[in-house]
């Protein structure tokens, strides 16, 4: 919370099918210094680039557009762009 000088951990914030993208959101949370938890990073044992509602329907393939990770399993980006972003934006 900025008014009270207190670091801010966003932890909800990526899915791409609801256009709540990299893109959309780390410049905003880089402009306001808010720190973002990414649940999903490499595709496997999280299971993470499937959405939510792969509880009540199951994907026997890889869904059309992930929904968290970021890595494939042989390490190579689901999409170049937003690791582009992220290396941007953090000055790496």
């Amino acid at each position: 919370m900025q008014y009270y000088g207190r670091p801010v951990l966003c932890t909800e914030y990526m899915s791409r099918g609801s256009r709540s993208t990299f893109q959309a959101i780390l410049p905003i949370a880089k402009k306001y210094n808010v720190a973002a938890y990414n649940w999903g990073l490499v595709d496997g044992k999280s299971q993470t680039k499937y959405p939510w509602d792969s509880w009540e329907r199951p994907y026997t393939g890889e869904p059309p557009l992930w929904f968290h990770d970021i890595f494939r399993k042989d390490g190579s980006p689901y999409k170049k762009e937003e690791t582009d972003l992220i290396k941007q934006l953090t000055g790496r």
